[in-house]
């Protein structure tokens, strides 16, 4: 009940911020035209997520009188995690929920908050640490040129989870078959001995259900997203790192809007958004967490000597992250030096 009041009062914000950016400028909708939009994501309509983008798109639709409408295809439907990119890019899918792990080498400043045990782990810290950064470093922003950027933000703390045994040391990660999402993790697994497969959520559930996986990484929304406290035994406390998400829109299509509309869409996107679906997010993991506990399943905590020897091997994988991203232009030992000093600004 909880979660489900602070969502109504953030749709109720956007509702609001909508209307005053019309009235204050006394703007009405002068098109006639109605423009229809696909948003595609690889979670359930039924999801935290997906609720949170029904919102959107409903206050969006209101305040521009119904001419913009967005109808949004969960589960993949419409593209995969790997794929809706390139769809949006190309024109496939209108709107596309992007999740930059799953891009290797596409994203790589924004994937700063995806190095394992390098102080990220709270969505709203880590995306005010993006956004300090995307409007600081061309770089970073160039990234996203394909399209255009709505939304930018952080989940929460990624964790270890497993059945057969809980993880609590790096030893037990030796001889592990774990889904990992793509990026600097799958190293970090991978020199713990465990073989990281990278796979889609929707395809999770199986994976472990027919002992094809014993583990897997994921955050705790996703994880009761998609139903997979019924296939886990055990959860470790220990936020690992947060992903990275962009809310994309075709750029063509996004030019076919009138000046209004655009308005209208970003006045309830950019940092602001960002910033209200990272508080969303958060909740939804919160409450998350209590359903998994619900569940009957176990947290695990990691001692402190645990948690040291987990730190180091997550250190020499950062420094060899920052040392593949530093050009003539760009020294990645700053630039990732520079991103922790921001979440601690932020977490503090």
């Amino acid at each position: 009940m909880r979660l489900k009041t602070f969502r109504t009062l953030l749709i109720l914000v956007l509702a609001m911020a909508l209307a005053f950016t019309f009235s204050a400028c006394g703007k009405k909708p002068a098109e006639s035209k109605t423009f229809e939009l696909t948003l595609s994501m690889h979670d359930p309509v039924t999801s935290s997520n997906g609720l949170y983008y029904q919102g959107w798109a409903d206050a969006i639709s209101e305040a521009t009188d119904g001419h913009v409408k967005v109808t949004i295809h969960g589960s993949s439907t419409l593209a995969s995690a790997a794929d809706v990119g390139a769809m949006v890019e190309s024109g496939g899918v209108d709107i596309g929920w992007v999740y930059t792990s799953f891009y290797k080498g596409q994203f790589p400043l924004s994937d700063v908050l995806t190095l394992p045990l390098s102080g990220f782990g709270d969505p709203v810290v880590g995306t005010n640490v993006l956004w300090d950064l995307y409007e600081k470093y061309p770089q970073l922003a160039a990234e996203w040129d394909s399209f255009k950027l709505l939304n930018l933000y952080a989940n929460p703390g990624m964790i270890f989870c497993s059945s057969g045994k809980p993880i609590d040391s790096v030893d037990d990660l030796n001889g592990l078959v774990m889904r990992t999402p793509a990026g600097p993790i799958t190293d970090y697994v991978t020199k713990l001995g465990a073989s990281p497969i990278v796979m889609p959520p929707p395809d999770i559930y199986e994976a472990m259900q027919k002992n094809n996986i014993s583990s897997y990484i994921f955050e705790p929304a996703g994880i009761t997203n998609f139903k997979l406290q019924d296939v886990t035994e055990y959860f470790t406390d220990l936020p690992l790192y947060d992903g990275a998400f962009g809310l994309v829109m075709n750029i063509d299509k996004w030019n076919a809007l009138p000046a209004e509309y655009q308005e209208a869409i970003m006045s309830v996107s950019g940092k602001t958004g960002s910033l209200m679906a990272a508080e969303d997010f958060k909740a939804s993991a919160d409450a998350a967490k209590k359903v998994i506990s619900d569940a009957g399943c176990t947290w695990v905590t990691v001692s402190d000597a645990e948690l040291a020897a987990f730190q180091a091997a997550a250190d020499e994988i950062n420094a060899a992250w920052a040392k593949g991203i530093t050009t003539d232009k760009l020294d990645g030992q700053a630039f990732l030096d520079e991103a922790i000093a921001l979440a601690g600004k932020y977490g503090s």
